[in-house]
């Protein structure tokens, strides 16, 4: 691997955390931080120059403050060093702490898509209002109103650690679909890569097929999509005049399919080490929903076949367990929302709406 001078070969011990995953650009290391929970790690990038940049910034937490403490230096950096911050999208462990950063003494510039900036500096605020517009999602599908107050109630009771972990900051740079991240004598390009979350970005090289894939693509693991309404007026095109909705894993679809048309050779992931065949990483997860697609499709027409009403939660109960814990059941029924988003978008469903305002939905 070739080797790059930085203040480290001055001395500074090496840490085995940090790596250099591109050796075409040694410049660029990859730093694994704690989390207390999910997989137990994510994956940031410290990327060398003028300015030194961060490609997110794991979650606010004395762990990971002191991971990132130790792994910057061992580069011969410290905290304060930080001259700019790249967000992937609007989730606490990939914004957590750019405000951690900037409490350290770091000058910098924070960049985030135009769609998730809001969300970053108005972290607390914006979650809340989303688990109480769950409820409301989760009723118009079919879910009963005291299991959705029930789900939406379970949740509240988690915000302490998600509120903890992703302090709001300020956005310097709101980005946009073809922005630049540049250095000196390089640069990233900025594809909008909605799906995971609105504003979720991806950032390309494409003289090394090399992709910051933040969560949209990652190792050993499947991205979930968002869903949840959008403040405006409904579709006027729309004959069920349903309110405006972020259809995440239609966005998705649409995004991973894009990224296959891309010349990706090397994928760096949120999650999970470097991503020698890009092309297969993507590909498998278009096919792990094409096959919950498939098998959400079968739960569809089996329900019909005995002159069932066909909703979201009926499905839910058709296709999981009945006492799965409620994380899991929320988890779920968004998949489920997703999926018949999917299939309508395909042209392969009819939606109508019930008198009681719920959503039904059945094949052409």
């Amino acid at each position: 691997m070739p080797q790059v001078w930085t203040r480290s070969r001055a001395g500074t011990a090496s840490s085995p955390q940090v790596r250099q995953p591109v050796p075409e650009r040694p410049s660029i290391h990859s730093i694994e931080l704690p989390l207390d929970w999910g997989p137990g790690s994510t994956q940031i990038y410290l990327i060398e120059g003028q300015p030194l940049t961060l490609i997110d910034t794991g979650v606010a937490s004395a762990a990971s403050r002191a991971a990132l403490t130790v792994a910057l230096e061992s580069l011969g950096y410290g905290l304060a060093d930080v001259e700019r911050v790249v967000v992937t999208h609007a989730h606490r462990d990939h914004f957590g702490f750019v405000e951690g950063l900037r409490d350290a003494g770091a000058d910098l510039e924070c960049c985030v898509h135009e769609r998730d900036a809001d969300r970053v500096e108005g972290y607390e605020r914006i979650l809340r209002d989303r688990i109480s517009g769950m409820t409301a999602l989760f009723v118009s599908f079919g879910v009963p109103r005291d299991v959705a107050l029930r789900l939406e109630e379970e949740r509240r009771r988690t915000l302490s650690v998600d509120i903890a972990e992703g302090v709001p900051t300020r956005v310097d740079r709101r980005l946009v679909e073809g922005d630049r991240i540049a250095w000196k004598d390089w640069s990233l390009s900025v594809l909008h890569a909605p799906g995971h979350t609105p504003g979720h970005i991806v950032l390309e090289d494409p003289s090394t097929g090399l992709l910051f894939s933040g969560d949209q693509v990652m190792a050993q693991a499947i991205p979930h999509a968002e869903n949840f309404h959008l403040d405006g007026l409904p579709d006027p095109a729309d004959p069920l005049r349903r309110p405006p909705r972020f259809r995440g894993l239609v966005e998705m679809r649409r995004t991973l399919r894009r990224l296959r048309r891309r010349p990706v050779r090397l994928v760096l992931p949120g999650y999970g080490m470097a991503l020698r065949r890009a092309e297969r990483s993507i590909r498998d997860t278009l096919l792990h929903y094409d096959v919950r697609l498939q098998r959400i499709d079968r739960g569809l027409r089996s329900l019909a076949a005995i002159g069932q009403e066909v909703t979201a939660y009926e499905l839910w109960k058709a296709l999981f367990p009945a006492d799965e814990p409620s994380g899991d059941m929320r988890a779920h029924l968004l998949l489920l929302i997703g999926a018949l988003d999917c299939l309508e978008e395909d042209g392969l469903l009819v939606t109508e709406r019930r008198d009681d305002g719920v959503f039904l939905h059945h094949h052409r």
